[in-house]
């Protein structure tokens, strides 16, 4: 009989995005490896797929039914290994994955960054640290994605036996495929001219992206630049309308595209020229070093994750928030200049080759040999 594996988060398009190569490589070890996650979404090379209730806000009532639901399905299928993932999510699986442990069930989990950290709120800390630290007695293996939070792992407040650091969940070139001549079409919808420089943000319309700081500069750059058009992709909440209707006060809306969220992220990087992000807190982000694979420079605020990827001036631009200055100037400096965006571009891409899928995947797989051998 196969050994059985779940993977676990909040929802199923986290896994679908982040999560199929390495539920790949398990089912061609020969697990048979079950998801649980919140959506429909038909998640490739799991061999049995449950749908549970999953919330992101940690009270939110819901997250007592599907704790339940969870403990039920593994008492049921008596797990060799929990790999479980996205913050709520991860607590939720340890708490009740508790009485499988003592039955040799493994559990791991991964940190896509830590809501406590450097300029982090004082509410952050109090509520998420403590829960954290508590939950390392039960947890077998944390796996973290970046310096900072992998050296506050590493500290004696967290009892975990294995703590692990990783060049993030990999770069994988097949979810940046598309068909060509869809592209065409595209630019017809978006009304993108040949002249036109493209500036990008792959973002969810939350506070912790903080598309607000990037709006308050729009405006000095498009009168700088009137060829400019800046593409936002990402969930749309109420953010969004905000934003929105801060363009149409200053007259820039045309000149700024929402679209939404998007299963064809790889045509839409493409498109651009320039990559941006203003995110207060990351793990370490996909979405930048996807452009940066595309040989797209990027601009992003100087904060872990961001810094982990990018060396200020050598292949993209830092800056800090207390002021638009530098993101201004910077941005303005590429519109301006073809030749030095493709210089930049070029480095770029050049830097992360750690960060691609294949050594993601290699380093992975030594962390489910250290418990499932």
């Amino acid at each position: 009989m196969k050994k059985k594996i779940l993977y676990t988060a909040s929802t199923d398009i986290h896994l679908m995005n982040f999560h199929v190569p390495y539920i790949k490589l398990l089912s061609e070890r020969g697990y048979e490896v079950h998801v649980a996650c919140n959506g429909n979404r038909k998640i490739p090379y799991a061999t049995k797929q449950y749908r549970i209730a999953f919330q992101r806000s940690p009270l939110a009532k819901k997250n007592i039914e599907a704790y339940k639901t969870l403990k039920e399905l593994i008492v049921e299928n008596g797990y060799a290994l929990i790999h479980c993932h996205t913050p709520t999510c991860g607590v939720i699986t340890r708490l009740a994955a508790r009485k499988a442990r003592k039955k040799d069930t493994k559990v791991v989990y991964t940190a896509h960054g830590f809501h406590f950290y450097k300029g982090a709120s004082k509410k952050n800390w109090v509520i998420f640290y403590p829960v954290e630290v508590l939950l390392s007695y039960i947890t077998d293996g944390i796996i973290t994605m970046n310096e900072e939070d992998f050296k506050r792992l590493s500290t004696s407040a967290f009892k975990t036996k294995n703590k692990y650091l990783i060049n993030g969940i990999g770069v994988n070139p097949e979810r940046l495929k598309f068909d060509t001549h869809e592209l065409v079409d595209l630019k017809e919808e978006l009304q993108l001219r040949p002249q036109d420089v493209v500036v990008l943000y792959i973002a969810e319309f939350i506070p912790r992206k903080n598309h607000q700081f990037i709006f308050n500069q729009l405006r000095a750059i498009i009168d700088q630049h009137k060829n400019v058009k800046f593409l936002f992709a990402g969930g749309f909440a109420s953010e969004k309308i905000k934003l929105e209707e801060q363009a149409v006060r200053e007259n820039i809306l045309d000149h700024i595209k929402f679209l939404g969220y998007r299963d064809d992220i790889g045509k839409i990087i493409t498109l651009a020229d320039i990559g941006i992000s203003s995110s207060i807190a990351e793990g370490l982000p996909i979405g930048v070093l996807e452009l940066m694979y595309n040989n797209i420079p990027v601009v992003a605020s100087n904060i872990r994750g961001h810094e982990d990827i990018i060396c200020d001036g050598n292949n993209g631009y830092l800056f800090n928030f207390d002021t638009g200055e530098k993101f201004k100037n910077v941005v303005v400096k590429l519109i301006a200049n073809n030749e030095f965006r493709k210089e930049l571009g070029k480095k770029a891409k050049s830097s992360i080759t750690k960060f691609l899928l294949p050594p993601a995947v290699d380093r992975m797989s030594n962390i489910y040999d250290d418990f499932l051998n």
